[in-house]
């Protein structure tokens, strides 16, 4: 199946396909063959449009291992009416087209964009087809780019030569008929490609823009160090101004002669002991403001990317220009490639970490055990991570290390901190929605920094 079209194989001829197709700019009966077919047909059902995807069960119950009992044109009207023996494939191919299955007179699925096909419209007059199958094109074929596909009139049929653009005259309708629905197929797969990848692009860059003022606005929020480590200094230069037990003092300005400046002090600790806070704070500071400014760097180098990402997209041509892209990109949706990455915490327990939405699926479902540890980070798509603990000794340090990681392994790997769902497999469930949607039943909240294990924890 793909969107707004089902295909039959044909008995005694496998190299041969019956295409049947509702889209708005192929509909039609074609004949195709399988190596034309195959490139056009959508082979992951998960992608196809909600109501098709429903359909498709219909289509399954009723119309698998059927064979076609007669294929008949009503007269004066445009539509076609497939015999299955019981069921009824009826292809309207007037207005916005629609194939619907219809049994006992009742409709029970429609694929296309159009209302239901049955019952058939009134009759009207059709123009005869022109006597020469002459099929106009930008190119040749085989020359034509998808984006010149992807125009609307691009590819139609014309009763005679002329004009701009290339005319292919074929041989048979059938072979016309097969040209066409593989042209109008690889244009509208190019512009649903394109589509979907400028919404990402744009989608992506909204993120990051946000990311990157965020992270601007907690640097600016962030205390200036060196005005705590003058009021350290300032408090070890002349601890005898300090009074026990004072929330707050005014002690002589070590840079500046008859100077003074005001400290808050911990009323619990000495004047040498409030001098280490002040330090201890400034460190912890600087620290911050290191993160963040490298947070904020890679988040700006991430912000470029995107964009020239972007100027990529708009500039495709071809749908193979997005191959590349829908590997890397929609890999976690679609289930990844190769097995679970595989890590050592410090203490010598495996961690599982998915890489895509099928291999979290299994990862969850099947692999893990009701009492190992589970991990997501919370809100955010992400791997479902693994740790296995079948004698229960798994400790805050492996918790804190299998934390990070996932983290690390989710769209908020540029966050300064991220919340980690934390529980044991027996309170997951799964849910509706597709692979690798849960319910957690039950859960604590770990905030880590996101950390790539690479180099870090050790691989198995």
């Amino acid at each position: 199946m793909a969107p707004h079209a089902i295909t039959f194989e044909l008995r005694g001829q496998r190299q041969q396909r019956l295409w049947i197709d509702a889209s708005r700019h192929a509909a039609g009966l074609f004949l195709v063959g399988r190596a034309r077919s195959a490139p056009i047909e959508e082979s992951d059902v998960e992608r196809l449009p909600g109501r098709d995807r429903q359909a498709l069960l219909h289509l399954r119950k009723h119309v698998a291992g059927r064979s076609v009992a007669s294929l008949d044109r009503p007269p004066g009207r445009r539509a076609l009416v497939l015999d299955l023996g019981g069921p009824l494939l009826v292809l309207r191919l007037s207005g916005t087209p629609a194939l619907s299955l219809v049994v006992d007179d009742v409709v029970l699925a429609t694929v296309g964009e159009g209302a239901a096909a049955w019952p058939l419209p009134a009759p009207r007059a059709d123009a005869p087809p022109p006597d020469a199958p002459l099929l106009a094109l930008p190119a040749p074929l085989e020359e034509c780019r998808d984006r010149d596909l992807a125009e609307t009139g691009c590819v139609r049929f014309v009763e005679a030569r002329g004009g701009a653009g290339f005319v292919l005259a074929s041989a048979s309708w059938l072979e016309a008929a097969s040209l066409y629905l593989v042209a109008r197929r690889r244009g509208e797969r190019f512009h649903a490609l394109l589509r979907r990848a400028l919404h990402e692009n744009a989608r992506e860059i909204r993120r990051l823009e946000r990311l990157g003022a965020n992270l601007a606005e907690d640097m600016a929020g962030l205390p200036e160090p060196e005005a705590l480590r003058h009021q350290a200094e300032a408090i070890l230069a002349a601890p005898d101004a300090v009074e026990s037990g004072a929330v707050e003092a005014s002690v002589p300005d070590p840079y500046h002669q008859d100077g003074s400046i005001r400290v808050s002090l911990d009323p619990r600790l000495s004047a040498p002991a409030n001098a280490d806070r002040l330090f201890g704070k400034a460190r912890r500071i600087d620290r911050a403001r290191a993160q963040v400014s490298q947070r904020l760097a890679e988040t700006r180098r991430a912000l470029e990317e995107a964009r020239a990402a972007q100027q990529r997209t708009n500039a495709a041509e071809n749908a193979s220009d997005f191959e590349a892209r829908t590997e890397n990109g929609e890999a976690r949706d679609r289930g990844g490639g190769g097995p679970p990455r595989h890590y050592l915490s410090a203490h010598g327990l495996s961690i599982l970490v998915g890489r895509g939405a099928r291999q979290n699926h299994h990862l969850t479902f099947d692999v893990a055990r009701p009492e190992d540890v589970w991990l997501h980070a919370r809100d955010v798509p992400g791997a479902h991570v693994i740790m296995r603990d079948p004698e229960g000794r798994a400790g805050a340090e492996d918790l804190r290390e299998a934390a990070e990681v996932a983290a690390y392994f989710s769209d908020a790997r540029l966050e300064s901190g991220v919340d980690v769902h934390v529980t044991r497999r027996k309170h997951v469930r799964p849910a509706k929605g597709g692979p690798g949607r849960v319910f957690v039943h039950h859960s604590d909240t770990l905030r880590v920094t996101p950390k790539d294990p690479e180099g870090r924890l050790r691989r198995r």
